[in-house]
């Protein structure tokens, strides 16, 4: 009997430790998992949302959202067996957010309040600053146009239950001067043709096109070298998009 209980004992010793050991290691001989314990300290808060930018320097940086939106904690992650910490900075966001669209060196925030959108701009990388733009806060739905343009609506998509749809059409290649293209008012429909990047808005006023010249002439040189198949659905990479994955 006591034979027994003692082996029952080594049995249960030996299953805790097997248990403790799998749970506290964590590499493998392809896997690292880096926990928090094992980052800089900006890195063990709690964060709201984070957003990777790659500078034109060839650094990668990963920007933490933190104290309700006030702050952006910065790691810079290029090197990831040694992540280090930069210098955290105060953008004074008015409430928190998400990173929703990635421009050029900038990225379109959207307020979790739903007060609208706004733009933080990482020319500087290590001093990240927040623009907030009037037009932008009304805005229900946004959309990139190439790299350094933004198409606003006030709803996803026109309909008769909508009262005065728009959009407006901005250029964002200067992100700390958001240069508003065009507003067009009281759409009653739209259409897209994605092969060229092109909006058509029907409105009050008649119709308006939204061109994008570069993407037109990728088409037409494809077009001629016959590498693709002339359809207007489908979709060119050169469009842009509604937002990040």
């Amino acid at each position: 009997m006591k034979n027994r209980v003692g082996t029952i004992m080594l049995a249960a010793i030996f299953a805790a430790t097997v248990t403790v050991q799998a749970s506290t290691q964590t590499h493998s001989k392809s896997i690292v998992v880096e926990s928090p314990s094992d980052l800089p300290e900006m890195a063990q808060r709690n964060s709201e949302a984070m957003y990777l930018h790659d500078t034109k320097a060839g650094q990668t940086v990963l920007y933490l959202e933190q104290d309700q939106g006030r702050t952006l904690a910065i790691l810079d992650v290029s090197d990831l067996g040694a992540i280090r910490a930069l210098p955290q900075v105060s953008i004074g966001a008015r409430s928190p957010y998400d990173f929703v669209m990635a421009l050029s060196d900038t990225v379109l925030i959207h307020y979790r309040d739903q007060s609208g959108f706004a733009i933080i701009s990482f020319q500087r990388y290590n001093q990240p600053m927040l623009i907030e733009v009037p037009q932008f806060q009304h805005s229900a739905h946004a959309e990139a146009l190439g790299h350094d343009g933004l198409l606003f609506g006030s709803t996803t998509r026109p309909s008769a239950q909508v009262e005065d749809p728009r959009y407006e059409v901005f250029d964002v290649s200067n992100p700390s001067k958001p240069v508003v293209l065009a507003t067009v008012a009281k759409v009653k429909q739209r259409l897209d043709r994605q092969a060229t990047c092109t909006v058509f808005l029907l409105g009050t006023t008649g119709l308006t096109v939204i061109r994008r010249p570069n993407v037109e002439q990728d088409h037409r040189n494809m077009m001629e070298s016959g590498s693709i198949y002339s359809s207007p659905y489908s979709r060119s990479s050169s469009c842009g998009d509604s937002g990040l994955h």
